[in-house]
């Protein structure tokens, strides 16, 4: 996968993975076909898997190993928490961590988006950015299982929009990924999702708190 340009030259900490300070890049593509006339409507539980994994629920594919982005986190000055965590009776705690803000960059000449953008409910078509349970991402780091090891590496989980626990980085939601707890509704956005197999950049960085706004505006 060929990295795209940038105007700035952070470095490859790991194999397809740039990270300058406080910013994290890497290069995906878009994982499923939203635009299959007898099958529009995608049903999306991820937002970012690995290869041979959950493509046809997720919106984007890359070759980047959930603990190598783990560790590009770490690197550009980020905090792990934990992710969500539920019982038989279906209680889910909320992922923790430090919050995030997920971009795309089709081409270095169009301006950033964020991913979530993509999202949209499948019968209001409300975009999920606006839905008023939705707040963001944090970095909550997966977890390391004896026997097992790192769990998003096996599960192909980078980013989720469907919190499972193994995600590196998780909504802060607790939408359930069982269809009989939390009925699914949220899709791939048809008017805006590129052709399956386009390149994509991706873009981390932390989300800016009102603070620093105000001061950014000062």
């Amino acid at each position: 996968m060929v990295l795209f340009a940038l105007a700035i030259e952070p470095k490859e900490l790991l194999p397809g993975i740039l990270v300058d300070e406080g910013v994290v890049f890497f290069d995906a593509s878009i994982a499923m076909d939203c635009h299959h006339p007898e099958t529009p409507d995608v049903y999306l539980e991820m937002l970012i898997t690995g290869p041979d994994t959950r493509e046809h629920e997720s919106l984007l594919v890359t070759d980047v190993k959930p603990s190598n982005l783990h560790a590009a986190l770490l690197a550009a000055g980020f905090e792990p928490g934990s992710p969500v965590t539920y019982n038989d009776q279906h209680d889910r705690a909320a992922a923790t961590g430090d919050r995030l803000v997920v971009e795309v960059q089709l081409d270095i000449t169009q301006d950033w988006i964020t991913l979530v953008d993509w999202v949209v409910h499948v019968d209001e078509k409300l975009l999920l950015v606006d839905d008023p349970g939705w707040d963001g991402f944090v970095f909550a780091g997966s977890k390391v299982v004896e026997g097992k090891g790192y769990i998003a590496d096996r599960e192909g989980s980078l980013i989720s929009l469907t919190p499972w626990g193994h995600e590196v980085i998780s909504p802060t939601w607790t939408l359930s990924p069982d269809a009989s707890v939390d009925e699914p509704v949220w899709i791939a956005s048809r008017d805006q999702v590129p052709q399956k197999g386009d390149s994509v950049r991706v873009r981390i960085r932390g989300e800016e708190s009102e603070e620093d706004s105000a001061d950014a505006e000062d």
